[in-house]
């Protein structure tokens, strides 16, 4: 059975190729959490610090430079604290996933992983997640691995790059709450995920199990 494709819709077919960008709801999803936990002033801020302030009311509608996503989640840490902004940017990561089954992974597919055994399922989902790593991962590395648990890894990852992201906590929540979010819908409601490691805070790479 073919995996089901996640549209990109890419502007140009060269971009595919390409490193160092990241799909726009990066930072669409980013301003939409800011604005319902924030209100619009805050998010001002925090897209003003980031240098992405044209962006924050007439988003993006082709990739970004991966430079941009950095500064975003730095200037929502500085501005918020670490919890705050870990909350936001996994809102972010949900909101992000629900565009993705809405406008990306095309009805039918969705239908097929549902039927499917978690085990089958996921390895599908994984298959087309890795082909798109492109659009979320930038310049960075993405990895999967199949199974019980499944294991996720990127590195290079553009989230928690540079001195501003040094923690002694894992910042990934981004990706962690789009993982999980299509997990939950697509491959089991009992799915549960967990960053084992963080570049922030010295790993080689940023790392995420999925169980069920």
């Amino acid at each position: 059975m073919p995996r089901p494709a996640i549209q990109d819709h890419a502007p140009d077919a060269v971009l595919a190729a390409a490193a160092g960008v990241i799909g726009p709801n990066a930072l669409i999803q980013v301003a939409a959490a800011l604005k319902e936990s924030y209100g619009p002033a805050e998010a001002a801020a925090v897209f003003a610090a980031a240098g992405v302030a044209r962006y924050l009311d007439t988003p993006p509608r082709t990739m970004v430079d991966e430079r941009m996503v950095t500064a975003l989640h730095a200037a929502l840490r500085a501005h918020l604290g670490v919890a705050e902004a870990r909350a936001v940017a996994d809102d972010a990561g949900v909101r992000t996933a629900d565009y993705l089954l809405a406008h990306r992974i095309p009805p039918a597919a969705q239908r097929v992983l549902r039927v499917l055994p978690p085990t089958l399922a996921a390895r599908m989902l994984l298959g087309s997640i890795g082909a798109h790593a492109w659009t979320f991962a930038g310049s960075g590395t993405f990895t999967h691995r199949a199974g019980r648990p499944v294991v996720l890894e990127i590195k290079g990852c553009p989230l928690c790059r540079g001195a501003l992201a040094a923690s002694e906590e894992v910042l990934c929540d981004y990706y962690a709450g789009t993982f999980r979010h299509l997990f939950l819908t697509l491959v089991t409601p009992r799915a549960r995920i967990a960053q084992t490691t963080c570049q922030a805070a010295g790993a080689a790479a940023c790392g995420f199990i999925i169980a069920w």
